[in-house]
Protein backbone atom coordinates (compact mmCIF):
# COMPACT_ATOMS: atom_id res chain seq x y z
CA UNK A 1 0.00 0.00 0.00
CA UNK A 2 1.82 3.30 -0.78
CA UNK A 3 0.16 6.59 0.42
CA UNK A 4 1.60 9.50 -1.96
CA UNK A 5 0.38 13.32 -2.52
CA UNK A 6 -2.78 12.73 -4.31
CA UNK A 7 -5.33 14.99 -2.36
CA UNK A 8 -8.51 13.74 -4.74
CA UNK A 9 -8.23 10.40 -3.21
CA UNK A 10 -7.80 11.65 0.34
CA UNK A 11 -11.30 11.00 1.74
CA UNK A 12 -13.66 8.75 3.43
CA UNK A 13 -14.18 5.77 1.14
CA UNK A 14 -10.80 5.08 -0.63
CA UNK A 15 -8.66 5.45 3.09
CA UNK A 16 -11.78 3.02 4.60
CA UNK A 17 -11.00 0.54 1.00
CA UNK A 18 -6.75 1.01 1.92
CA UNK A 19 -7.73 0.54 5.79
CA UNK A 20 -9.32 -2.65 4.75
CA UNK A 21 -6.51 -3.72 2.91
CA UNK A 22 -3.99 -3.59 5.09
CA UNK A 23 -6.15 -5.10 7.97
CA UNK A 24 -6.60 -8.31 5.19
CA UNK A 25 -10.62 -8.18 5.52
CA UNK A 26 -12.61 -9.14 2.84
CA UNK A 27 -12.45 -8.94 -0.16
CA UNK A 28 -8.85 -7.93 0.38
CA UNK A 29 -8.06 -11.50 2.28
CA UNK A 30 -5.82 -13.40 -0.36
CA UNK A 31 -3.00 -13.37 1.77
CA UNK A 32 -1.91 -14.13 5.59
CA UNK A 33 0.48 -11.09 5.87
CA UNK A 34 -0.52 -7.72 5.73
CA UNK A 35 0.67 -5.35 3.04
CA UNK A 36 3.36 -2.15 4.10
CA UNK A 37 2.33 0.70 4.31
CA UNK A 38 4.57 3.00 2.20
CA UNK A 39 4.43 6.54 2.41
CA UNK A 40 6.47 8.87 0.02
CA UNK A 41 6.42 11.53 3.31
CA UNK A 42 4.22 12.62 5.88
CA UNK A 43 3.80 16.24 5.47
CA UNK A 44 0.98 17.85 7.77
CA UNK A 45 0.17 20.15 5.30
CA UNK A 46 0.74 21.42 1.86
CA UNK A 47 0.02 24.77 0.31
CA UNK A 48 -2.04 24.53 -3.02
CA UNK A 49 -1.51 26.69 -5.88
CA UNK A 50 -3.46 29.67 -4.08
CA UNK A 51 -0.83 29.36 -1.52
CA UNK A 52 -3.79 28.09 0.81
CA UNK A 53 -2.97 25.20 3.40
CA UNK A 54 -4.71 22.02 2.59
CA UNK A 55 -4.14 18.76 4.64
CA UNK A 56 -0.99 16.83 3.39
CA UNK A 57 -1.01 13.04 3.32
CA UNK A 58 0.51 13.27 6.74
CA UNK A 59 -2.86 12.80 8.67
CA UNK A 60 -3.97 10.28 6.56
CA UNK A 61 -1.10 8.06 6.47
CA UNK A 62 -1.30 8.43 10.65
CA UNK A 63 -4.90 7.62 10.32
CA UNK A 64 -4.32 4.41 8.61
CA UNK A 65 -1.36 3.80 10.86
CA UNK A 66 -3.77 4.12 14.04
CA UNK A 67 -6.77 2.24 12.87
CA UNK A 68 -4.67 -0.83 11.10
CA UNK A 69 -1.91 -0.79 13.73
CA UNK A 70 1.27 -0.82 11.23
CA UNK A 71 3.82 1.93 11.04
CA UNK A 72 4.10 3.26 7.36
CA UNK A 73 7.72 3.03 5.83
CA UNK A 74 8.66 6.37 4.88
CA UNK A 75 10.37 6.66 1.61
CA UNK A 76 11.03 10.21 0.80
CA UNK A 77 12.39 13.38 3.18
CA UNK A 78 12.52 13.87 5.33
CA UNK A 79 14.53 10.46 6.26
CA UNK A 80 18.21 10.11 6.45
CA UNK A 81 18.11 7.17 3.65
CA UNK A 82 16.56 9.86 1.31
CA UNK A 83 18.97 12.16 1.76
CA UNK A 84 21.81 10.16 1.94
CA UNK A 85 20.59 8.45 -1.48
CA UNK A 86 20.59 11.61 -3.42
CA UNK A 87 23.89 12.83 -1.68
CA UNK A 88 25.76 9.48 -2.58
CA UNK A 89 24.48 10.63 -5.94
CA UNK A 90 26.57 14.26 -6.16
CA UNK A 91 30.02 14.05 -7.63
CA UNK A 92 32.09 14.41 -4.24
CA UNK A 93 35.69 12.90 -3.80
CA UNK A 94 36.00 10.24 -1.77
CA UNK A 95 37.88 12.29 0.99
CA UNK A 96 35.80 15.30 1.12
CA UNK A 97 34.44 16.30 4.07
CA UNK A 98 30.52 17.37 3.45
CA UNK A 99 29.63 18.04 7.14
CA UNK A 100 27.97 21.46 7.20
CA UNK A 101 28.60 22.32 3.82
CA UNK A 102 25.36 20.84 1.92
CA UNK A 103 22.26 22.51 2.25
CA UNK A 104 18.36 21.38 2.68
CA UNK A 105 16.39 24.18 1.37
CA UNK A 106 12.87 24.10 2.09
CA UNK A 107 9.45 25.87 3.16
CA UNK A 108 8.34 22.79 5.95
CA UNK A 109 10.71 22.73 9.56
CA UNK A 110 9.62 19.50 9.60
CA UNK A 111 9.06 17.81 6.49
CA UNK A 112 11.74 19.18 4.42
CA UNK A 113 14.67 20.01 7.27
CA UNK A 114 13.87 17.44 9.98
CA UNK A 115 14.70 14.31 10.70
CA UNK A 116 17.62 12.73 8.07
CA UNK A 117 18.44 16.57 7.36
CA UNK A 118 19.61 16.72 11.20
CA UNK A 119 20.95 13.53 11.49
CA UNK A 120 23.89 13.99 8.75
CA UNK A 121 24.46 17.76 9.89
CA UNK A 122 23.12 19.30 6.60
CA UNK A 123 22.67 23.08 6.27
CA UNK A 124 18.91 23.91 6.85
CA UNK A 125 17.51 26.50 5.44
CA UNK A 126 13.84 27.58 5.76
CA UNK A 127 12.15 30.17 3.67
CA UNK A 128 8.73 31.53 1.72
CA UNK A 129 9.94 30.22 -1.81
CA UNK A 130 6.67 30.16 -4.42
CA UNK A 131 7.76 33.71 -5.55
CA UNK A 132 10.49 31.63 -6.89
CA UNK A 133 9.76 28.89 -7.99
CA UNK A 134 6.08 27.54 -8.75
CA UNK A 135 6.44 23.80 -8.40
CA UNK A 136 8.38 21.11 -6.93
CA UNK A 137 12.05 20.20 -8.07
CA UNK A 138 15.05 19.63 -6.99
CA UNK A 139 18.10 22.23 -7.89
CA UNK A 140 21.61 21.46 -7.82
CA UNK A 141 23.55 24.45 -7.45
CA UNK A 142 27.32 23.74 -7.54
CA UNK A 143 28.13 20.12 -6.40
CA UNK A 144 27.83 21.39 -3.11
CA UNK A 145 24.19 22.32 -2.01
CA UNK A 146 21.49 20.11 -2.38
CA UNK A 147 18.34 22.01 -2.36
CA UNK A 148 14.55 20.88 -1.97
CA UNK A 149 12.33 23.48 -2.77
CA UNK A 150 8.61 23.71 -2.63
CA UNK A 151 5.79 25.87 -3.18
CA UNK A 152 5.25 28.25 0.21
CA UNK A 153 3.46 26.75 2.76
CA UNK A 154 5.79 28.48 4.98
CA UNK A 155 4.28 30.64 7.69
CA UNK A 156 6.07 33.36 9.95
CA UNK A 157 6.87 31.69 13.10
CA UNK A 158 6.97 28.07 11.61
CA UNK A 159 10.90 28.07 12.63
CA UNK A 160 9.63 28.28 16.61
CA UNK A 161 7.38 25.65 16.19
CA UNK A 162 10.13 22.63 16.54
CA UNK A 163 12.88 21.78 19.31
CA UNK A 164 15.45 21.84 15.97
CA UNK A 165 14.85 24.98 14.43
CA UNK A 166 16.81 25.58 11.19
CA UNK A 167 19.79 27.15 10.52
CA UNK A 168 18.69 29.70 8.99
CA UNK A 169 15.22 30.97 7.37
CA UNK A 170 15.18 33.49 4.13
CA UNK A 171 12.81 35.26 2.29
CA UNK A 172 13.18 34.05 -1.13
CA UNK A 173 15.59 31.28 -2.59
CA UNK A 174 17.14 33.89 -5.23
CA UNK A 175 18.00 36.36 -1.87
CA UNK A 176 19.53 33.26 -0.57
CA UNK A 177 21.38 32.14 -3.97
CA UNK A 178 22.61 36.10 -4.42
CA UNK A 179 24.21 35.88 -0.87
CA UNK A 180 26.15 32.91 -1.35
CA UNK A 181 27.33 34.25 -5.13
CA UNK A 182 28.28 37.91 -3.37
CA UNK A 183 30.15 36.24 -0.43
CA UNK A 184 32.26 33.80 -2.72
CA UNK A 185 30.48 30.66 -1.18
CA UNK A 186 29.40 28.78 -4.64
CA UNK A 187 32.76 29.35 -5.91
CA UNK A 188 35.24 28.49 -2.63
CA UNK A 189 35.93 24.54 -2.18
Amino acid sequence: MVIGLSPPHFHYDVLTTAFRILKREAPYASSAESPPLIATHKAKYIANSLNQLSLGPGPFVSALESAADVRAIVVGKPTQTFFQLVISSLDFPDSAETDGKIAIIGDDVEADLGEGAIELGLWRVLGLFNSFIKSSKLELIDSRFFCSVKTGKYRPGDETKTDNPPDEVVDSFASLVDRLISTGASSSS
